[in-house]
């Protein structure tokens, strides 16, 4: 599929076209992946009928899509007029990594015991494919996916599910951070290798110490991507 970008009323002209079998899902993975990339700005409204006329389906699956978007945060909904992608907000930044602060390291410590070293050799795999990417966007989906495969093991569905609507809500910032400094990227992808060191070492203690300090500078870097010179909270 390939949109065409932008046209002169504003509106995303595109040539995407979904089967007669797209569901609600469909959907939503099409419109959450554009407010992701920054192709609808803040404050813009997403309209259903404009929706549905580029995707040709219904409204039906476009509203239910972003119902959807709505429980993630990427959208809000206001009667009569559409729904209107939301502007970035500094205390949302401080809830979504005070929230992850807390259930990360809670994951982590019930994962450790059950990671194979068959998903030890996936996550070095994702840090390698990090570390070698120059592009914003591709970094910010293997910083989730890290995040995301640590725990996936922890036995812990629900937690899982509330940790998903966070990270979720965090890319929209992690593609905002500023890596005009290497130094930036390269020391993210390092803590993610020290993380998992100590996850290989079965080092429960150690290993989720090193990922709340982690929580807390990615926190602090995203923050000042927003707000330059903004005094931190978290930690």
């Amino acid at each position: 599929m390939h949109d065409a970008g932008e046209g002169d009323s504003g509106r995303i002209q595109t040539t995407e076209k979904l089967e007669r079998s797209t569901t609600s899902a469909d959907v939503a993975r099409v419109l959450r992946r554009r407010i992701l990339e920054g192709r609808y700005g803040e404050e813009q409204f997403i309209r259903q009928d404009v929706i549905a006329t580029e995707l040709g389906v219904s409204r039906i699956p476009v509203r239910e899509a972003l119902a959807q978007l709505e429980s993630e945060g990427l959208v809000i909904r206001e009667k009569y007029r559409g729904a209107i992608v939301p502007k970035l907000s500094l205390s949302e930044i401080e809830e979504i990594y005070e929230l992850r602060g807390m259930i990360e390291p809670y994951l982590l410590a019930h994962a450790i015991s059950n990671i194979t070293p068959r998903q030890v050799r996936q996550l070095r795999e994702i840090i390698t494919r990090s570390m070698a990417t120059d592009l914003v966007a591709d970094w910010a989906g293997l910083n989730v996916d890290f995040h995301r495969k640590l725990y996936e093991v922890a036995g812990k569905p629900l937690t899982l599910q509330v940790l998903d609507n966070l990270l979720i809500r965090a890319d929209r910032y992690l593609k905002l951070q500023n890596f005009n400094s290497l130094a930036t990227k390269n020391e993210s992808d390092a803590e993610h290798a020290r993380i998992l060191d100590l996850v290989e070492k079965r080092d429960v203690k150690a290993a989720t110490a090193a990922l709340r300090t982690h929580i807390r500078w990615n926190a602090e870097d995203v923050r000042q991507s927003i707000a330059p010179g903004r005094a931190t909270k978290t930690g």
